[in-house]
């Protein structure tokens, strides 16, 4: 049992692993941890926000004395400082394209790593082969060489001279193995179950599609991720601005309406009360004690005789007794407004510090779109002029392996196979460097697609041929 399913899992093992495609190397900077944080940062920004209607929200309580018979509660708002709801709305806006931007650069990042090291592992292994190819004419001339030891036309220095260009092709052959033997382990970061190298050239444009792309030259717009980037953030710089300045603006300091509740059964003060007062229902019970104290003369322990009228009138008795809440309904609201005076509060460094804050952004704008607008024209050129070198080297190479030229130059060379070796390595040795700078013109070309934004499209699935187009 044991043994069926260690079968099994590795017949399931051999399904799942397959070469490395272009399209698998592509596929899998979505998969990278950089792409993912970048592209939910972007969809977090870009989800609809609930701008605020107000600074702030308050329940405010005070209690009048500690006896808690007064009670007073209100609500007060803090409304926005005027325009600043228009700016809060323009700074989101302007963030959100920032980070749409920045996820557009950020992918370009991810993939021009990937295209670079599939193009440099293509091109090495194109440079491989030209080199086992020298090594083996390399070999045949030395093999020549030793036939015609002893005869007048053997040449000892240009024996030397080819086993020190073996050694040396050796060498290069060993550093082409290494080189692509480290290709595959970093492709392996990006897509680690592959089974061989399935990458060609056939997914890369020719030189004379590249010649054709860029003929009419690149036009820097606001397409570019990287001028796309920069006006991003130029936004937002300026809607900061403009946000912070609306902050100064806050003419109503707050608005409160609130209610004063008085709990009556709590309700106490102290009242002097008089001969009219005692004698009414609710102040009746401290009657007996307010006659007492007018008594003039006691017979027997009773009052035998009060004071007169006019002295029972004048005297009061101080009582702690209840209060009752007579106001009105309407008069248990209140409204509390506070206003600042803007006459006495100069605002001319807020204005003054928005008007900087603006003109820098809108320079390192600037400065950015010239550094793109210089970078992608330098690279147009450099890639067109390394194209018209690389015709040179190629049409020689073309020359020199046409049947025509071959037979003519094996007639003038007659019974001569050293010639004929020559030729052929001088066609091999430009070929090896027309591959190598091959690789130096896909470079330029890669770097000048990060700079342009076909990386950074997600409607193609080969952006080195339809990334600038």
């Amino acid at each position: 049992m044991k043994n069926v399913t260690l079968i099994s899992l590795a017949l399931s093992a051999a399904a799942i692993a397959s070469p490395l495609t272009w399209e698998r190397l592509v596929e899998s900077a979505k998969d990278d941890p950089k792409y993912q944080a970048a592209e939910k940062r972007s969809e977090a920004m870009s989800a609809n926000r609930n701008l605020k209607l107000w600074d702030k929200l308050e329940l405010r309580y005070q209690l009048d004395g500690f006896s808690f018979a007064k009670h007073d509660f209100e609500l007060r708002v803090t409304p926005q400082a005027f325009g600043e709801r228009t700016a809060d709305k323009e700074h989101f806006e302007a963030v959100k394209n920032y980070q749409a931007a920045r996820f557009a650069v950020e992918r370009s990042t991810l993939l021009y790593d990937r295209y670079e090291r599939g193009v440099r592992y293509v091109l090495r292994k194109k440079i491989n082969e030209i080199n086992k190819q020298l090594l083996q004419v390399n070999s045949d001339r030395i093999e020549v060489l030793h036939l015609k030891a002893g005869s007048a036309s053997f040449s000892a220095e240009d024996l030397m001279t080819s086993l020190e260009k073996n050694a040396s092709l050796k060498s290069n052959l060993l550093s082409d193995s290494t080189a692509l033997r480290d290709a595959e382990l970093k492709l392996k970061i990006w897509v680690p179950d592959f089974d061989g190298v399935d990458l060609d050239s056939t997914f890369m444009p020719s030189m004379e599609e590249l010649a054709e792309f860029l003929r009419n030259g690149v036009t820097v717009d606001e397409n570019f991720p990287l001028v796309a980037l920069a006006k991003g953030k130029r936004d937002s710089d300026i809607s900061k601005a403009k946000q912070d300045a609306s902050k100064d603006r806050d003419y109503i300091s707050h608005i409160g309406i609130g209610y004063s509740l008085q709990i009556e059964s709590l309700m106490e003060k102290y009242k002097d009360l008089g001969y009219n007062d005692v004698k009414k229902t609710k102040y009746n019970q401290y009657y007996n004690e307010f006659m007492k104290n007018n008594c003039i003369s006691v017979v027997d322990g009773e009052c035998a005789r009060y004071a007169d009228a006019e002295a029972v009138s004048a005297y009061t008795l101080r009582k702690l007794v209840a209060e009752s809440d007579d106001r009105k309904t309407a008069d248990k609201f209140f409204v509390n407004l506070a206003f600042r005076l803007p006459f006495f509060d100069s605002n001319k460094d807020a204005t003054l510090r928005e008007q900087i804050a603006v003109l820098d952004a809108e320079s390192d704008y600037l400065d950015d779109v010239r550094e793109v607008n210089q970078k992608v024209a330098r690279l147009t050129e450099e890639v067109l002029t390394l194209i018209d070198q690389w015709k040179v080297l190629k049409d020689y190479a073309e020359q020199v392996n046409a049947s025509g030229f071959m037979e003519q130059f094996a007639r003038n060379a007659g019974s001569d196979p050293l010639l004929l070796l020559r030729a052929r390595e001088s066609s091999l040795e430009s070929d090896l460097k027309a591959a190598k700078l091959e690789y130096d013109i896909y470079a330029r070309y890669l770097a000048l697609l990060d700079y342009a934004g076909g990386l950074a499209r997600q409607d193609v699935s080969n952006h080195l041929r339809e990334g600038i187009r």
